[in-house]
């Protein structure tokens, strides 16, 4: 949720939350300390009738045969639906009961107000479940253990008493890891068969184990293994799915959770819940909230203004051709803006610079051809020289550069604009190769096939790559045009290509030699024009190169 809108949005639902959680919470916490108080009056006098309980239901599945002691006060004990299971009174109207229970008997969620003593996880230290242990496993055990303290060495000065077990029955006995292992075999048996879960303790942890897990990955968290400590108690990195999964594990064992009423003789509440509000609290709170209100509301505002002002400083330095670019990093809608406009500086900034160049290089290629036809005719307009045939087929063939100067930019032209006409049709590969080896003495062409394609075009591309080929490889050297796979290759053995020059092969007016002599350049436009005509055509270009071994130009047409 990044968007401006989203933002405000979130900044006013934070507001309200705030406001709103504040005014609950001192609702909340006034309520319950005030029920809290009245219902510990209430069964200030009951605590051992809840322990009772308690111990009913960690010693039974059901509440059958459950029995209520009477006193000054009624005592209803029901179910979670508020079904009576036992009641001290007589003719009770389940309408009548209070809106909240005196407490909830439940061995595996323990009532801290009542049971003090409580486990950390509130689950009554007795619920064993599947855990128990037989009475002749209990046997069997207790003697392995009072003979290993007796007779084996390696046991803790630090071990548990005489006599210490867990709830479902094992013997506690700590070894000391750190000294020798027991020396006889008797020992080291003893030892195994103290520190090994027995076939009804290793099912039951692991089927812990699966519960556990299975919390874990509902909230997105890593599988792990449980352990046990040293007084046998499973141990996890996160308690709560721990005790979700005891719980679980426990919950066929003991009687389901009910809930007890202490009342009058009628079944009503014995005392009223007053709640009362401390308004400087509440004032407090609210003049909190009004700050962080409007704390919040300045950061938010100062984060939303700060890169619109920056874009505006940007926006002036690049009306002025000064550098434009923006740091930042939002991803925000401002920061798709600042994105966009650094996109745009960018683009600006390389379009000048290649208007520049294209400038200076037309003016170039230009300049020499006109230089040379225009003092020839000066010279042979004022008699120093005269105008014999090979002057004139000189004059021609820089009249002809001039020509072809032009034709390419035209198709260049043409292609930027998208107005570059093709008129494809079937193209046999193999009379286009011959007809390029006949124009290319040394050319060596391998395989054919057909494409679609204009084949004007198509040829104009090829006669590029070939012609820059061979302008780029020395005597003794070869070069390959080659299709295979639909694919077409001009590969050569030439000087190749730096790998920094690469990505700039395809610009206009590009050259690897900026000397600009013909004898290792053209005009610098016909791999911009190849890369022109095959975009015309949905096809690609790719080029490889290595300095010293050759350059091999790909070019794909989409197959139709």
């Amino acid at each position: 949720m990044h968007s401006v809108l989203a933002r405000l949005l979130a900044a006013s639902a934070l507001v309200a939350l705030c406001s709103i959680t504040a005014t609950a919470w001192l609702a909340a916490q006034s309520t319950s300390t005030s029920i809290r108080q009245e219902l510990g009056n209430a069964l200030a006098g009951d605590a051992a009738t809840y322990r009772d309980l308690v111990t009913f239901a960690v010693e039974h599945r059901d509440w059958t045969g459950v029995v209520l002691p009477r006193g000054g006060s009624r005592l209803i004990l029901t179910t979670t639906d508020r079904k009576v299971i036992a009641d001290t009174g007589t003719n009770l109207d389940p309408a009548q009961l209070p809106a909240v229970p005196s407490a909830e008997v439940d061995p595996l969620r323990l009532d801290p107000a009542q049971a003090r003593d409580a486990p950390a996880d509130r689950i009554d230290p007795r619920v064993t479940g599947p855990f128990q242990l037989s009475d002749r496993e209990k046997a069997s055990l207790a003697q392995d253990a009072d003979v290993y303290r007796t007779r084996c060495r390696g046991a803790t000065e630090a071990s548990p008493p005489e006599g210490t077990t867990t709830a479902w029955g094992r013997p506690i006995v700590n070894v000391n890891r750190t000294s020798a292992a027991p020396a006889t075999p008797s020992c080291t048996e003893l030892q195994e068969t103290l520190s090994t879960l027995t076939l009804g303790e290793s099912a039951a942890f692991n089927e812990l184990g699966l519960l556990v897990n299975d919390c874990l990955r509902q909230r997105g968290l890593p599988a792990e293994q449980i352990t046990m400590n040293a007084l046998w108690q499973p141990v996890a990195s996160n308690a709560e799915c721990l005790a979700n999964a005891r719980r679980t594990q426990l919950q066929p064992y003991v009687a389901p959770p009910a809930y007890l009423f202490v009342t009058d003789a009628a079944g009503r509440t014995t005392q009223a819940t007053v709640v009362r509000f401390d308004v400087g609290r509440v004032v407090l709170v609210a003049a909190v909230v009004l700050v962080l209100t409007v704390g919040v509301s300045v950061v938010v505002a100062l984060r939303m203004t700060r890169p619109l002002r920056t874009l505006t400083t940007a926006a002036e330095r690049l009306r002025l051709g000064g550098d434009a670019r923006v740091d930042i990093r939002s991803r925000s809608e401002i920061g798709q803006l600042a994105r966009a406009f650094n996109d745009m500086a960018e683009h600006r900034a390389r379009t000048d610079a290649q208007r520049k160049a294209m400038t200076s290089d037309i003016s170039h290629e230009l300049r020499n051809p006109l230089g040379t036809i225009r003092s020839w005719l000066e010279g042979a307009r004022d008699g120093v020289v005269e105008l014999d045939r090979t002057t004139l087929t000189s004059l021609l063939d820089e009249a002809m550069v001039l020509q072809h100067l032009i034709d390419d930019l035209q198709d260049l032209a043409l292609a930027d604009a998208g107005e570059l006409r093709l008129h494809p049709e079937p193209v046999d590969l193999r009379d286009l190769f011959d007809q390029l080896a006949a124009a290319h003495p040394g050319l060596v062409v391998e395989g054919g096939g057909v494409v679609t394609a204009d084949p004007v075009r198509l040829r104009q591309v090829l006669t590029n790559l070939v012609t820059n080929a061979f302008r780029h490889t020395p005597a003794g050297g070869t070069v390959r045009l080659v299709s295979s796979g639909g694919r077409i290759r001009v590969a050569d053995t030439g000087s190749g290509i730096a790998a920094d020059d690469l990505p700039h092969v395809f610009d206009r007016f590009w050259r690897a030699d900026r000397s600009r002599t013909r004898d290792t350049g053209g005009s610098g436009l016909g791999l911009a024009i190849v890369h022109a005509i095959v975009s015309a055509h949905h096809g690609t270009v790719e080029v490889e190169s290595e300095v010293g071994r050759g350059t091999t130009f790909t070019i794909t047409l989409p197959a139709r």
